[in-house]
Order: structure tokens, then sequence, then C-alpha cells
């Protein structure tokens, strides 16, 4: 089959989900890996950068085409500029991405993805170049945080500080989960990597990188960077496997998986060569360290904006942009009888080839989908390696595939499978995802409405603030007016000085202000001299200003009398005011504490239920493992019992069709002795009467007088017929029978044949003592034996195309129901006899045919098997050639009794020729000519 390249695509029907959304085909790549023996041939022509020839042992050609053919001499370097690089720029836009190397066991995948220090594979690259790119926009480590829900949020960065301290700091202090002995230090792998950077970063953003490593093995998921448990004993416990969930954007992930963020390329190879030391690896016949399970690279991206003024980072979780590269390295698939895999290894192969043969179904049902319009169900269920992926074909992202090809002939099979899975996943259409953008103009707009907001939020509380201080300012007013007894100078002047600042009414600043002191002390009013006009005047004076003093003090009393009458009021409303809202804010917090006690008891019943429950999924989980094993050794004993059996079964059959065969070779072996015995007795009869009708015509040879022109068989045969008994009765001599006994015992010593038709053909004898011979009569047919091509069996002629048409009278009686010059399965199917024609050149150059008989049986696996049990032998013999031609077959006895035999016979019939009609000449000799 020759994969094609991607069709068009079709008309969608009206009812189609992808007629709206522009799709990009999964690209299919293929690297050929060098020959591991250079002695050996290669499968795989290479016609160009985009097709190859695969080239069967048995010269079958089929031509395979994709988007790039990368041969053994293209390097790592090439590779990753061609097919990843790109994928790092789109992830670094906000677009996800899905790139996984798939092939045979043995065929690269591994060095592909992996590759080693001199050499570094996809993955490696692929880190560093995310860290060159994003060096200087890396956020504070702690900033992003995972949510668990495949979700990031942003912290602040005094948060991420405290965070940092938490668990740099305060982390290591405490007991580790992971045994001291399995801690071993990660080898600092540097490997030989050119510098190469992304031109879509943006300065406006700031970044973090997130990375989790997972397996599949047996269609169960297991982490590779998470801590060992332990058990009471301080042993390591067996990893726990994980589950698989969706989140709000219905993408799919893996829950509870440990997820590091790593600032620098050398952390992000330590993580991944920790991992790498959890993988199971093992040892097969094709492959010293052959992956057994399929391992998963989650790289992440997470990047936020700044704010408008460039300073921090936007908290908004709606901003917040991540975008995930996953690089898969599948296990190879495996014949089991070429790998050498037995008992855990066969499981593990099993489970390989299911979970791939899973992928290729999905693939085709969306090919299919896509291609008629159809909505039917991809089962991504059926295995985990689909249902993590799902997302990706359903438009999250980018998907890539390298197919990797060993060009050894022994995978010229292998090869071809994968060159078909290519064909279909090439015409897959994946969903094309938009890229991460901010809008500045509504990034500005939002942060001055957050400004505004913040603002009317401050405003609102100074008023309430200042609301609150006029309350407080007016009690204490209150309070000091009712204490007040008997006021003075000294006492309203320490109430002044005491009243607490920041009163901000007029009313409270002339009441502060207010100096209540009428006037100093009288003057001296002693007048010692009648003409002292100074003292009267002077006390006019004083005590007219202490009367405007009082008048004034009087009118601020008033006033104040009044204001303190409205704001006792005032603070009597208010109190009333504050007393309701008191009540109010109680009977809430009576509610809110019932509550929150309520809810606390839910709490502590769901904890308690949360833990029942998880102790009986732990104890449920152990027994589905049990009960898993159990089930898996159980099938495998079911497997090997039907294996014994269908090998029982098997014998079974081969020796009821031996025991057959041998049976039926014995009847016919039987029959073919009977036949031949019955065969004799009629040779012997005709014989006999053969040589009563030569005698017959040379007694009359010898009587002239008496000789009748040759009549035709059929009008002499009765009057033989009718005189030979007689004659035989009166004629016959004692040497006829003697040569009668001889040849009845040659005949059961020779092997009967159709070679015998010479024996069968009319014997031509001539006088000597005639002048005219006369010309023999037609012979007569003798009867001989009915071979097996008379029957009505189907006849399947073998007839090759060299066979020489020997147009002779005497041919067989079979007539074949069809002639082939070259047989197929489907003609022997169709037939129940078999004839193979075989032609030769005998000593004398003579055409010798062979017709080989066979009869056409069925096998048990459910093909036909012919088994010849005849060969049937027709000569060719000159006339012209007076030679006689001796059988090689003869041996000396049978050459003895055959002269002896002839010699018998001339003096028979030389007897005869006197008894019957001599008339005293020298009786008449005659040859016996075949």
């Amino acid at each position: 089959m020759r994969p094609q390249r991607t069709p068009m695509k079709p008309a969608r029907k009206p009812g189609s989900r992808y007629h709206s959304t522009p799709t990009d085909p999964v690209e299919v790549c293929a690297r050929i890996r060098n020959l591991t023996n250079r002695d050996e041939s290669s499968c795989i022509e290479v016609v160009n950068n985009h097709m190859f020839r695969l080239v069967s042992p048995d010269g079958r050609v089929t031509e395979c085409q994709f988007s790039h053919l990368f041969n053994a001499k293209v390097g790592q370097k090439l590779l990753f500029e061609s097919v990843a690089q790109p994928m790092i720029g789109d992830l670094i836009k906000g677009k996800s991405g899905l790139l996984f190397t798939y092939g045979v066991t043995s065929s690269g995948k591994t060095y592909t993805m992996t590759g080693t220090v001199e050499e570094p594979g996809l993955l490696p690259r692929c880190l560093d170049m995310i860290f060159n790119s994003i060096s200087s926009l890396q956020a504070s480590k702690y900033v992003f945080m995972p949510d668990n829900m495949n979700g990031f949020i942003v912290q602040s960065e005094a948060d991420a500080l405290l965070e940092k301290q938490e668990r740099e700091i305060m982390f290591p202090l405490t007991t580790t989960k992971t045994p001291s002995k399995n801690r071993t230090k990660t080898p600092d792998v540097r490997y030989d990597l050119e510098h190469c950077i992304s031109e879509n970063i943006d300065p406006d953003c700031r970044y973090a990188v997130f990375v989790s490593y997972v397996e599949i093995y047996n269609d169960y998921i297991y982490d590779l960077l998470g801590d060992v448990q332990l058990d009471a004993f301080n042993r390591p416990k067996p990893p726990q496997s994980k589950r698989l969930r969706e989140d709000k954007k219905k993408n799919m992930f893996v829950y509870g998986v440990t997820e590091i963020e790593v600032k620098s390329t050398e952390e992000a190879f330590a993580a991944f060569h920790q991992g790498q030391e959890r993988r199971r690896i093992a040892h097969t016949h094709l492959n010293a360290e052959s992956s057994r399970s399929h391992s998963i690279l989650n790289i992440r991206l997470v990047q936020a904006p700044l704010d408008p003024l460039g300073e921090d980072l936007l908290q908004e979780k709606s901003l917040i942009g991540v975008s995930q590269l996953s690089l898969v390295d599948l296990a190879g698939s495996e014949r089991m009888g070429r790998t050498g895999a037995g008992g855990e290894r066969l499981r593990e192969a099993g489970n390989i080839n299911s979970s791939l043969m899973t992928l290729r179904r999905c693939l085709e049902q969306l090919r299919e989908n896509q291609k008629n319009g159809l909505s039917e169900m991809v089962k991504y269920r059926n295995s985990k390696l689909t249902h993590l992926f799902k997302s990706y074909f359903e438009g999250r992202g980018k998907v890539k595939m390298i197919v990797c090809l060993n060009p050894n002939v022994q995978d010229f099979d292998e090869n071809l499978h994968v060159a078909q899975f290519a064909e279909v996943a090439q015409q897959v259409e994946v969903a094309r995802q938009e890229e991460y953008k901010i809008d500045r103009a509504d990034l500005k707009r939002k942060a001055l409405d957050a400004k505004f907001k913040a603002e009317e939020e401050k405003k609102r509380q100074l008023t309430a603030v200042r609301q609150l201080s006029s309350e407080a300012a007016s009690h204490r007013l209150f309070t000091r007016a009712r204490g007040r007894k008997t006021p003075s100078v000294t006492s309203d002047a320490t109430e002044s000085d005491t009243c607490t600042p920041g009163f901000t009414d007029d009313a409270d600043t002339d009441w502060e202000g207010i100096d209540l002191n009428i006037g100093g002390s009288f003057p001296n009013i002693e007048i010692a001299d009648a003409m002292d006009t100074e003292t009267v005047p002077h006390l006019i004076r004083f005590l007219s200003n202490r009367i405007a003093l009082v008048n004034s003090l009087k009118s601020s009393a008033y006033s104040l009398g009044s204001m303190f009458r409205s704001n006792l009021q005032s603070s009597k409303q208010s109190d009333r005011d504050l007393q309701s809202r008191l009540k109010d804010c109680e009977a809430q917090l009576s509610i809110r504490s019932k509550d929150a006690a309520k809810m606390e008891r839910q709490v502590k019943k769901l904890e308690s239920k949360n833990q029942v429950l998880t102790k009986t999924t732990q104890i449920f989980e152990k027994d589905k493992k049990q009960l898993q094993e159990q089930l898996n050794d159980a099938e495998l004993q079911l497997k090997n019992s039907q294996m014994e059996n269908k090998k029982t079964e098997s014998k079974l059959r081969g020796a009821v069709a031996n025991t057959r065969s041998q049976i039926e070779k014995q009847c016919d072996k039987r029959v073919r002795n009977m036949q031949s015995e019955m065969q004799e007795k009629m040779w012997v009869k005709e014989e006999r009467l053969r040589q009563l009708k030569n005698i017959i015509s040379d007694g009359r040879e010898g009587r002239p007088t008496t000789r009748r022109p040759a009549t035709p068989l059929s009008s002499t045969s009765s009057n033989v017929s009718s005189q030979t008994p007689r004659l035989a009765h009166k004629r016959r001599s004692r040497s006829a029978e003697n040569l009668l006994s001889e040849r009845k015992t040659l005949n059961k010593s020779r092997h009967i044949s159709s070679s015998d038709y010479d024996l069968r053909q009319p014997t031509k004898k001539k006088s000597s003592t005639s002048a005219t011979p006369l010309e023999p009569a037609p012979p007569i047919a003798p009867k001989h034996r009915r071979s097996c091509s008379a029957n009505n069996s189907n006849w399947l002629a073998h007839l090759p195309s060299t066979t020489v048409p020997t147009e002779t009278i005497l041919q067989p009686c079979i007539k074949p129901n069809r002639v082939v010059n070259v047989p197929s399965p489907k003609d022997v199917a169709g037939a129940h006899k078999y004839l193979l024609t075989h032609q030769s050149e005998d000593r004398d150059g003579e055409i010798q045919t062979q017709l080989v008989k066979g009869e056409v049986f069925h096998t048990r696996t459910g093909g036909q098997q012919v088994q010849f049990v005849d060969i049937e032998t027709l000569k060719q013999q000159d006339p012209k050639k007076k030679k006689k031609v001796s059988s090689p077959r003869k041996r000396k006895s049978d050459e003895e009794i055959s002269s002896g035999e002839q010699s018998s016979w001339t003096d028979v019939e030389t007897r005869c020729a006197y008894g019957i009609g001599s008339t005293g000449n020298k009786p008449p000799t005659s040859k016996r000519k075949r």
C-alpha cells in the first residue's frame, strides 16, 4: 500500500463541528537509522526528501511518502531545527504541542528523543532553547504556584519569599520521605549544545518553567519525580498509580503529579535524569535496554503581564497564560517470536502493542469523522495513552510525530505496518490553537479602574473615620458637661487644656478657647486726697469693662448652652442608632457563630468520613491489585493451557492424518495388488486365446488350397472364437501347456504398468513359402486394467508450457476439469485429483511421458496437500526402426525365459502347421514381433 499525500479536505456537511475552525494536519516525519551490520542488505531505498521505497525479500516494492524524510546521515541538530525548534517558538507564544516518536523496537526512538552527551537529542535541546530565551525575564521562584487543578495563581513578592523560606529552609529540617540509600546525588550531566534562542519573547511579561515526568506502564500511570514513600519498617513502598482528570477548560491532566519549578537548564537536566533512573527498561534479544513503558516529559511555560508601570505582576488569574509541550518516547511495538519475550516481558509487550493499536484506531476514527463529516465517538478511554492525549487531538495544540525505521531486511513487515500507521496519521487534522495575546489598552483601562476604586475606598474609609471621631467628641463633651458642678476658672482651664485635640467644629474651637475670667483684681480705691481725680475715673473704667465682659460671657454661655442642647439631642439619637445597630450586629454574629459551629461539625464529620473512605479506598486498591495479579496469572495459565491444547490437537490431527494416509496407502496397495492379480489372470487367458488363434492362422497359411483373403476382424472373430476351444482341445500339445505355465509365472513376476501397451499390439507374421504375403487382420483390443483416471472425479491437470504434444492415437482416458500451466492454491482447492505431466528423453532419443497422479487432501491449517499415489509411464517407439529395443529393467532371467519361450513357440507353431495343413513341404517359420 502506498501512502498518499494529505488529500484536500472534502466539503464539510452542515452538521460538522470542523467547518468554522481552521485546522492543521498532523505532521509526520520519518527518520532512518543506520544498518547494525554493514554486510546486510537494506530494505529501504531513499528517493528524495519526502519519499522512500520499501523492498521486500521477494521483490515487492511499496512507496511511502512523508512530510520530511531524514536518512542516516542527518544529525541531531538538523533534526531539531526542522522539527522541534518551531514548536518552542509556538510554546512561547502560548500554543501547546505534542511531539512523540513511534516505531518498532531497536529503531532509534530513545536516541532521537534523548541522545547522548556528545549528540544530544530533541529533549535536551528544547530545554536549553527555552532557558536561553527567557533567562532575563524569569519571575522569582514561587511567584507562580500550581493550584492542583491544572492551573496557576500569582503571589506577591513577599508571599513568594515566605514560601521560599518555608520550603527551602524549614522543610529540609523535617524528616524526608525518601530513604537515604535512594537519595543518590544526580550526576552533573553537561550536554554539548549550541546557543539557540527564540525571537517570540515579550519583554512586558514574566515567565516560569515547570516540568513533570510520568510513565505509562501496563496501562498504569506512575510519577517518576515523586518522593518514595516508606512503610512501618522503613522500606520503600511500591509506587502508587495516578489518575487522569479533566480541568475547567476540558484539558486532560495527571492528578497529583509532582511539578518542579526549574530556573536553569542544569536543574531541568537533573530532574530529567532523576526520572530516567526510575524508568522501567529491560533486556531483549533485539535491544539491550528496551523501553518497557511510554515516558512523557511535560514542559509547562507560565507567563503573566506586568502592570502599566512595569513594576509588579498583575495578580488577576484570567491574565495568566499556560502553554505545554509534551515530549513522548513511545515504547516500541515488537513481535514475541523475535524478541524472545516471556513471562513478565510477554505481559509488558502485550500491553504496549494494545496501547499502540488503540492509538491507531483512534486516529482512524478521527480521519473517518473528518472525511465524512460524522460525529462518531472516538474511544480514547480504551487506553491511558490516548485518554491523556485526547485534548491535543481535539484542538489543544499542534501534533507532530517522528517515525523511526530500521532498514534491516528482517524488519520489512514491521516497517510496512509503521508506514501504514503514518499514512493514517497524516490524514488527521487538528484544530488550530489561538495565540496568547495581551490587550495593553484594556490592561491600562483595568489598571485605572482599579486605582479609582482604591481611591474611592480610601475616601469612604476616611469619611467613616471622621464621623466616628465627631461622635466620640460629642460623647466626651456631654460627659464633661454632666460631671461639672462648680465651674471655676481653674477647672475650666484644666478642662480646656485636657480636651482631646483634633476636633474641627467651630463651636468646639470657641468653647476650648473661651476665657471665663471677668477681669483682674479691683484697683486700690483708697482716696487720700480730695484733689485725687484719677482714682474714681479709673474705677469707673474698670467697672464698665467688667460689666461689658460679663455681658459678653453671658451671650457666649447662652450660645454654648443652645449648642450643647442640640449636641445632646443628636448624641442621644446617635446613641439610639448605635444601640440598634449593635443589636443587629449581635444577632447576625450569633447567627453566623451558629452557622460556623454547624459547618465545623460538618467539616469534622466529613473529615472522619474522608479518612474512612481513604482507608477503604486503599484497601480496595490493594485488593484490586491482588485480584488483578490473580487475574493476570489466571489469564496467563489459560493462555498456556490453550496453547498446550492447540499443540496437542495439532499433534493428534497430524497422527490421525498420518494413520489415515498409511491406511489409505495400504488399502490402495492391496487394491492394486488384487487388480494386478486379476489383470494377470486375464492376460493369461488372452495369451492362451491368442496362441490358439496364431496356431489356427498358421495352420491355414500352410494349406494354400484353402487360403482365403484376409477378412476384417469383426467378421472372423466369431469363427475364431467358435473354433478355438475345439482346436485347442484337439491340437494342444504338451509343449504348449508348459509354455502357458511359464508365461503365467512370468506375468506374475513382471510389474504391470502402462508401458505394456507394446504387448497388446497385434503380432505380424510373414510366411516364407507364400509368394504374396497376406495383410494382417485388424488387432483385437485386449482387456486392460481400468486405472483410477476412469472415474468421474474433479481432475486438475498441471500441464507445463514446455510439454510437447505426442499426437498418438492411444491417449489416457482422463478428462480434466481444468488445465493450467502454473497452478495456484485456489485451483488446487477446487479439485479432488491432481495430474502432473512430465516429459523426458530416454536412451534411444524417444520422448517418454510420465503422468504423476495424486489426491488432494485438506490440511488442519485450512490449506491443501497433494499426495502422489501413482505414476503412469507412456513410451513412443518408431516402427521404422528395425533394431529391437529391450527394456533396461529386464533381468537376465527374463531374457532367458523370452528366448526359451520363442524357441518353444516356434516348435509349437511348426508342429501345429504340420498337424493342420502340411503337404510335405518345409514347414513355414514365423517371427514374433512386438
